[in-house]
């Protein structure tokens, strides 16, 4: 009986052996696995970083075009206020023009009393 019992022990010892070595081998695998998922990870986040960036940038472009359309759009409301803001000082100061030429005296009485309501004002400041 003994070497039966040796032979069973030993046939024991051959399947645990052999059963430690498939685990080691599929942990082998899975390791290699692990690391193929990690890269692919790396790979997709390099990926969504750069989609991201090219987004952050478009965004970017397409305010600075638009900045610029109303910036533009501002200089050009602009020049064109100011041209009707001169067209209008060169009306009215011809209308004055031609109602101090109608009527001398009152122009001259006007100027010498905003004079003075200057001159008292300045006064009353010092």
């Amino acid at each position: 009986m003994s070497a039966t019992k040796t032979s069973s022990k030993s046939a024991g010892s051959d399947d645990v052996s052999e059963s430690f070595d498939r685990l080691m081998d599929q942990l082998g695998r899975l390791r290699d696995d692990l690391s193929e998922i990690q890269g692919a990870a790396k790979d997709l986040a390099k990926a969504g970083a750069t989609e991201g960036r090219d987004r952050l940038q478009s965004e970017i472009e397409e305010m600075t075009r638009r900045i610029a359309e109303l910036s533009s759009e501002l200089e050009a409301r602009g020049h064109n206020a100011a041209r009707k803001a001169g067209a209008k000082a060169s009306e009215l100061s011809g209308e004055l023009e031609s109602t101090i030429n109608r009527n001398p005296l009152a122009a001259v009485l006007i100027a010498v009393g905003l004079g003075f309501l200057i001159g008292m004002a300045s006064r009353g400041r010092s």
